[in-house]
């Protein structure tokens, strides 16, 4: 966009962009919708005006079917009215918030057309605005928008099984080739180091050889499964099948030990570092468990790390994550994948170069390595406040993006097109709603410091403030120091009571929280068995002790387009401290 659009897209606000909690902007919407309407009548009406036209019936006829139809939508509206309010600012519950009016737009205008991005046969315009929204995203996170690849998804658990799949197509590619010039008595390496070679290494030796993809099949463990491959391992090199392992935070997300059954790695293949005090991922531990993997002979097909974590929205040390797997290449030629799980906090990618940006430090250093991760998921229905269903899959290249050849008589093959489709995608039909939504409402809000940027920086703000504003209710209040992103949470304890006491203490909190009209919060357990050094300190603070396996706390996400407002955000604030203090008393 051009300078112009920027300096005027600054200004605007909530007040524009959103529907309103009490929708205050029922008539711009109105006005939206009813142009939208207006020129889906149009296309339809003068795309082939010369054909016939389709009988509604009788007058009678078209009557009972409006009625039928109007009863049915009143049904469903009245059902809907039960609905949790999660457009409120009182919500404060999960990773979810209101839509922005243009994201909104851009879902619905591609509903008319049903558009189906498993071809561009199906979806030619769709297509075209899926790779334009891909590039959009891959510049904020600080891909190259040219070499970058990906699609949307329905969510970030299938984009999570996207880089396996590719990082799983990666590794078998390796490893065959390795197998074989073992074999043939073309390399005495391990197959450890052979399964960690390098495309450079792969190309030049398949090369070198001769060799074609149909030549290493018999090595392929994707191909013929485990099982047989070890016996051939056994047979001709007397080694062992090296099998792989996934390395992931200990706080890792349900997604994983879920990706490692439907690939069929097992779930001891899943293996956890030990998280830090702050509940990230502790770099000293993942140097442990990459020499463990080496040692054992266990090829590492992916790290893992994660940008806004699902129970305290904390950053992993992204920066110094990859400079240990870049060390680890340049001193011993290991290639390792690593997989940057943004779900959440992805798209406070939006606010880095801004000169009041909030994050800390450690998060704007962490966020700025995104450009050397091998794949990136992002989750645009949270912080991108576009509608469900919308996750987005990156990666930075061509050779990142390569995964099994599936084929279909029906569709056209475009496993080499720069572009998306059947066979480079788990889903095979896509609906193209979160890519216009995306489009569509980066066009109007860029996701830039200036734009996008601009909402989260002022979230980040708004929850530093209601911080405060909880703290002063009580000293038994016990704030949890999650304070990278937009998350807030804490426990409740008496000083000297155990962390037993302390969790039945928090339970009556969240319960009276889950009966209260008031306002809508969450909880979440922490492992102690993961979260071990964190929940020391909380509770050494308050002079307790461990007697139990998890910590219960409070869990609020400050994400709400709405708390801007400063007359909403004090009275969500007092609402906050009145409930809070009843809660405890």
């Amino acid at each position: 966009m051009g300078k112009e659009s920027r300096r005027m897209n600054k200004a605007v606000g909530p007040q524009q962009l959103f529907i309103g909690p009490q929708a205050e902007q029922r008539e711009s919407l109105s006005r939206f919708l009813q142009q939208l309407l207006q020129l889906v009548a149009e296309r339809r009406e003068q795309r082939f005006p010369e054909d016939p036209q389709w009988g509604i019936g009788s007058g009678s006829v078209a009557a009972e079917a409006d009625s039928a139809i109007c009863l049915a939508l009143e049904r469903l509206l009245g059902l809907l009215r039960r609905e949790i309010p999660t457009f409120s600012p009182r919500y404060l519950g999960h990773m979810v918030s209101d839509i922005s009016i243009p994201a909104l737009l851009g879902h619905l205008a591609m509903l008319f057309e049903n558009a189906n991005l498993a071809s561009r046969e199906a979806a030619l315009v769709a297509s075209q605005l899926e790779t334009e929204a891909i590039n959009l995203l891959a510049d904020m996170v600080g891909f190259a928008p040219e070499p970058v690849r990906g699609h949307f998804t329905s969510g970030g658990t299938l984009a999570n099984f996207e880089a396996v799949w590719r990082a799983r197509y990666r590794q078998d590619h390796w490893l065959a080739l390795g197998i074989w010039l073992r074999a043939h008595g073309h390399s005495e390496a391990s197959l450890f180091e052979l399964a960690h070679c390098g495309w450079d290494f792969y190309e030049d030796k398949m090369t070198r050889h001769g060799l074609v993809d149909a030549d290493l099949a018999p090595y392929s463990g994707v191909l013929h499964g485990g099982v047989k491959v070890a016996e051939q391992i056994a047979a001709s090199l007397h080694d062992r099948w090296p099998e792989p392992v996934i390395i992931v935070p200990g706080n890792k997300h349900y997604s994983w030990p879920k990706a490692a059954n439907v690939f069929g790695m097992g779930v001891e293949s899943v293996w956890a570092c030990e998280l830090d005090a702050l509940g990230r991922l502790d770099p000293v531990s993942l140097i442990k468990l990459l020499d463990k993997a080496q040692r054992d002979r266990r090829p590492v097909m992916m790290v893992v790390t994660v940008a806004g974590t699902t129970e305290l929205g904390m950053i992993d040390p992204v920066d110094q994550v990859a400079d240990i797997l870049d060390d680890r290449m340049h001193h011993q030629g290991l290639h390792f994948w690593h997989h940057i799980d943004a779900a959440y906090g992805g798209y406070f990618c939006s606010t880095l170069g801004g000169h009041d940006c909030v994050l800390s430090d450690t998060s704007r250093a962490a966020f700025r390595a995104f450009s050397r991760a091998s794949s990136v998921t992002l989750d645009p229905h949270k912080l991108g406040f576009v509608p469900y269903a919308c996750g987005a899959f990156l990666v930075p290249d061509a050779r990142s993006y390569r995964v099994s050849t599936i084929h279909a008589p029906y569709l056209e093959n475009t496993q080499d097109a720069p572009f998306p489709s059947w066979s480079t995608t788990l889903e095979g039909s896509r609906a193209a709603t979160g890519a216009s939504a995306v489009w569509l409402s980066a066009q109007v809000l860029p996701l830039t410091p200036e734009g996008h940027g601009a909402y989260l920086n002022a979230s980040l703000g708004i929850t530093r403030e209601l911080q405060a504003t909880i703290a002063e209710v009580s000293p038994v209040i016990r704030l949890l120091p999650c304070g990278d992103t937009n998350l807030i949470c804490f426990s409740v304890a008496e000083a000297g009571e155990t962390l037993g006491q302390a969790n039945t203490r928090t339970e009556r909190v969240i319960s009276y929280f889950r009966d209260s009209p008031e306002l809508s919060v969450t909880r979440t357990h922490l492992g102690v068995a993961s979260y071990r050094r964190l929940i020391v300190s909380v509770v050494d603070n308050w002079g307790g002790t461990i007697d139990v396996d998890q910590m219960t706390v409070v869990r609020m996400v400050v994400m709400n387009p709405y708390l801007e407002s400063a007359d909403i955000k004090v009275r969500i604030a007092a609402t906050l401290q009145n409930c809070i203090r009843e809660a405890i008393a």
